[in-house]
């Protein structure tokens, strides 16, 4: 494909498929301009005044297989928690953590040595790699057994018994800390929900969903009970939905240079889809909503992300919590919002979360992610037979959904015929114009903007390496939605033995973090 020919421009495929890269991604250019101009501002003088009454966090944190991370996360969020007086932590266990140690031994089963990693065998942390090997060792087998390796998780903790043993240690005075046992069969949204149905809250406090490495800072709780108090003098009532975006970082844990900058350039990619599309998304909803009530402008669809999502409590309820029906909550519950006409407020201040180490992890977690867009048409079935939203309304969100959904897909074929018309020998000038223009606004536009943003411009050779990452990031970005629907072409369903997640790793440094998934 070089577009070469001698007929009309406008008959040229390849001409059209490059303009119409370049005009998406410049766009996207445009609007991640425009969100950094927008969020991660100095606070102003106004901001720092104290909240006319005070923020109330609920905070509920879902955990499974977490159990190195327990005291670290008790360690942050009861300091945290202190400044905002009413405020509790609930920590939400799970009775699939002892059911899912069997499908975990089953797996482990024939493993040798060399295979015992946490590359293959993400949803295990280190000392249970480490254990494993040393059964094996003594086993004097070449490959382990599935009563062996049953037996050696068995020995270690549960972490509703970390979560137990911690809360028995005395501590300083602090906020309630809470520990719910779920013990049905649901995941993350079912914890949650568990979580909730046990709170004795108020209709203007709001539950915090987080994830177990969530680092936010106080800053960023500042700054949002700043948002609150700015939006309850605007509106009368505080922000029914909030949403804390955030950015992605890696640790550079992979052993080889390639993987780590695989891995670092699709966490940008990542972070630029935060930054081009989620908040300006959301900020456009929100508007939209609250225009609606003057007779103008589409709602949109509302994509929301399960860390850093603040809920009124009394909308929480109102919604009948997070969906359980699909194979994750979040944009489910984005969904449920735009059809029930409840804007969510994007908060013009991002967190920092880790991002996926190794590339299978990547290309699982990428796959897990979109199966949301496969759950549209089944949200859309659910909440419409319950009376929720009109037919219309289902039908332009269906359509946002799909639109999105499809763009996500064709990322990697995009870029990729793009670079092939920007670097072919044969390729007409405008063909190849323009698909340098589609790659200059993906990659090194973007790049430039987060490093003028952060204060600290590049040189060339930085440049030169961050947009390459980049640009390899964009280049596998639509495996991920491709496996999905290969397994669901294949397979007719979605869900596992296992919860699709991988064991959290120690995290970055504290300063680099200040807030999923």
């Amino acid at each position: 494909m070089t577009g070469r020919g001698r007929g009309p421009l406008w008959r040229s495929p390849v001409w059209w498929i490059a303009a119409a890269v370049a005009v998406r991604n410049l766009n996207g250019q445009r609007q991640v301009r425009r969100t950094l101009a927008w969020a991660d501002r100095p606070a102003q003088t106004t901001d720092r005044i104290a909240t006319p009454a005070p923020l109330v966090l609920h905070v509920v944190i879902p955990v499974l297989r977490e159990q190195p991370h327990i005291t670290g996360a008790l360690k942050w969020f009861v300091p945290l928690l202190r400044d905002f007086p009413g405020s509790t932590l609930t920590l939400v266990s799970t009775a699939r953590e002892e059911r899912e140690r069997a499908h975990l031994a089953a797996g482990l089963a024939g493993a040798g040595a060399a295979g015992l990693t946490a590359r293959r065998f993400p949803q295990l942390t280190d000392d249970e790699l480490t254990a494993l090997g040393e059964a094996l060792a003594k086993e004097g087998a070449g490959a382990l057994s599935a009563a062996t390796a049953a037996e050696t998780l068995a020995a270690f903790p549960t972490t509703a018994d970390v979560i137990a043993y911690e809360r028995a240690r005395p501590r300083e005075p602090a906020p309630l800390v809470r520990h719910v046992h779920y013990r049905g069969e649901g995941r993350k949204a079912a914890q949650v929900n568990a979580a909730v149905a046990q709170l004795t809250a108020g209709s203007d406090e709001y539950v915090a969903v987080y994830d177990v490495d969530s680092r936010p800072s106080p800053e960023l709780l500042r700054r949002t009970a700043a948002f609150v108090a700015r939006r309850r003098t605007e509106d009368g009532r505080i922000p029914r939905v909030i949403q804390q975006s955030a950015r992605f970082v890696t640790q550079d844990m992979a052993a080889t240079r390639w993987e780590r900058r695989l891995c670092r350039g699709a966490a940008r990619a990542q972070t630029l889809w935060t930054l081009r599309r989620e908040i300006p998304g959301l900020r456009r909803h929100a508007d939209a909503v609250r225009s609606r009530r003057t007779g103008f402008g589409p709602r949109g669809l509302a994509q929301t992300v399960g860390h850093g999502l603040l809920v009124r409590v009394d909308v929480f309820r109102e919604v009948g919590g997070l969906p359980t029906f699909t194979v994750l909550d979040d944009m489910a519950f984005g969904y449920r919002l735009t059809v029930a006409g409840i804007p969510v407020d994007s908060l013009p201040f991002t967190t920092t979360v880790p991002a996926a180490e190794y590339l299978p992890e990547l290309l699982s977690q990428s796959e897990r992610w979109f199966q949301s867009y496969l759950d549209y048409p089944k949200c859309a079935a659910r909440w419409y037979a319950e009376g929720h939203g009109s037919r219309l309304g289902h039908a332009a969100a269906l359509t946002i959904g799909a639109y999105r959904g499809a763009a996500w897909l064709l990322v990697s074929p995009a870029t990729a015929v793009c670079l092939a018309l920007a670097l072919g020998p044969r390729t007409r000038p405008p063909v190849r114009a323009a698909a340098a223009t589609a790659l200059w606004a993906a990659t090194v536009a973007p790049v430039r903007s987060l490093a003028a943003a952060g204060g600290r411009p590049l040189t060339v050779r930085e440049t030169a390496v961050r947009s390459a990452e980049t640009l390899a990031g964009l280049l596998l970005k639509s495996l991920g939605p491709m496996a999905a629907l290969g397994r669901r072409a294949l397979t007719g369903s979605r869900h596992t033995a296992l919860a699709p997640k991988s064991n959290r790793r120690p995290g970055p440094p504290s300063g680099r973090r200040t807030g999923r998934g």
